[in-house]
């Protein structure tokens, strides 16, 4: 999936994601996605195929949302009322 969203974005920017080396039976896995001048923390669990990307501005992750909306499913949490951090799923 992470493969596919570099892909996409990679249209527009340069875009890498920076995740650790795998271990065995690892079932969450946290990472950097970069877009242009913009990094995004990445959650992943595989047992569940969940991804969420986050960032501290809702419009970055709602300028993301946009561009990959055609090609994959996005649904976005409500930010949370003590911090600015926005979830892109």
């Amino acid at each position: 999936m992470l493969a596919d969203i570099v892909a996409v974005l990679g249209d527009a920017a340069p875009t890498a994601v920076e995740l650790p080396d795998y271990r065995d039976h690892e079932d969450f896995v946290r990472g950097t996605l970069r877009f242009g001048d913009t990094a995004l923390s990445t959650y992943y669990e595989y047992a569940l195929g969940y991804l969420a990307l986050t960032s501290e501005t809702a419009d970055t992750v709602q300028d993301l949302a946009e561009r990959l909306r055609s090609h994959i499913v996005v649904s976005a949490t409500p930010a949370v009322e003590d911090g600015p951090r926005r979830d892109l799923m």
